[in-house]
């Protein structure tokens, strides 16, 4: 299953010394094109837990049925309300599912807004969710739908994966972030056609953490908000990232005096369209990435279209996406080098990758090299 985000656990999800610096960046973009078709992390009828991915699941601690079923309901001040309306509510509470390339544990709280409550209810109770079928009947062609991730009723973070290595990673949409640009607003998805889609991700943060002393092999003492965890004093922060794609009117941040910057003439979303059933983002997708505990600034670009060929895989299947870290601010290092410039191929093996990563001279290159990305959100 990748329960919306394949999010990578950013800085440990890759079985080498090396790092692939945009592994939360793909997740993202691969997360938001599984949310936005079929089932997706929408449940069919009220009882069911509908996995895009096949995979065994549980969720032990959840004792409430309302907890387990989606609801279309309200949205006020901030938090869900206990009446019908326009938003698809679904929350599950520490739940565990098996996979090599999957987290031992997640939890996730996450709403969908819908252009009105009738089609929220009709897509939450047909069996195929998102289909093209479903989009056409329910008259979504033309129509956006709005998917965040954030707060649940009782305040708690309420999206978090826990590595199979013990590592433990948060998402969330709803609060302002990004230490040069402040994004917000999760993810947007406009439907050209019953088969075709632009997504735009207008801010997603992603924090990962790792353990100061040994590994957490209970997951239950992290079940509450960051604040709180971070008083028990058994994580440590690895990194801190927004984000987003490329809108008009953006900064580029090409140059040291901020009055002088240029700004993005146009948006350059996600395109997707289908080929068969085989979703596929066509080159051209900006994705710009903020490191907001390092202070490092990137620009990625679909250089070739990503096909997800394998639908029991998160990850592409095929294609390449190029990133350059801006050189006015810190760039990355990999063994003691900096580098500007990352390349990943994505490979028909899921999850393994070919990796170039090379700097502003010949010194710097670093040979390119296959890794194997092993966690999915």
């Amino acid at each position: 299953m990748c329960l919306f985000f394949l999010l990578n656990l950013g800085s440990c999800g890759s079985k080498d010394s090396y790092k692939f610096w945009g592994e939360s960046m793909v997740g993202v973009m691969s997360g938001a094109v599984w949310v936005s078709q079929g089932t997706g992390v929408l449940p069919s009828g009220l009882n069911n837990a509908l996995i895009l991915l096949p995979s065994a699941i549980s969720c032990p601690l959840l004792t409430e049925t309302e907890d387990f079923k989606a609801q279309c309901l309200g949205f006020a001040n901030d938090k869900i309300t206990t009446s019908p309306g326009k938003y698809l509510r679904r929350y599950l509470g520490l739940c565990q599912f098996e996979g090599a390339i999957q987290p031992s544990w997640f939890r996730t709280f996450h709403r969908i807004e819908f252009p009105s409550e009738a089609i929220c209810e009709a897509i939450n109770s047909s069996a195929g969710g998102l289909t093209a079928a479903n989009i056409g009947a329910n008259s979504l062609i033309g129509q956006t739908i709005k998917i965040n991730f954030g707060l649940g009723a009782n305040g708690d973070q309420q999206n978090i994966a826990f590595s199979q290595k013990g590592h433990v990673q948060y998402l969330w949409t709803d609060f302002p972030t990004g230490f040069l640009e402040a994004k917000i607003g999760g993810i947007e998805v406009e439907f050209n056609a019953i088969n075709e889609r632009v997504i735009n991700l207008k801010g997603v943060q992603v924090k990962n953490f790792i353990p100061k002393n040994e590994e957490i092999n209970n997951p239950e003492i992290l079940y509450g908000d960051i604040v709180s965890i971070g008083a028990l004093n058994v994580l440590a922060l690895s990194s801190d990232r927004t984000i987003s794609s490329i809108q008009a009117g953006d900064r580029k941040f090409e140059r040291d005096d901020a009055s002088l910057d240029f700004q993005w003439g146009e948006s350059h979303p996600m395109e997707v369209k289908f080929s068969g059933s085989t979703p596929v983002i066509l080159t051209g997708a900006k994705i710009r990435t903020q490191y907001n505990n390092t202070g490092m600034l990137s620009l990625s670009e679909v250089t070739q279209d990503l096909r997800f060929g394998n639908l029991n895989c998160c990850w592409p299947t095929s294609g390449q996406i190029t990133t350059q870290f801006n050189s006015l601010y810190i760039l990355p290092t990999v063994r003691r080098k900096t580098f500007e410039t990352e390349i990943v191929d994505f490979t028909s093996e899921c999850g393994q990758i070919s990796l170039t990563q090379s700097g502003g001279n010949s010194a710097d290159e670093v040979p390119a090299r296959t890794l194997t990305l092993d966690q999915c959100f």
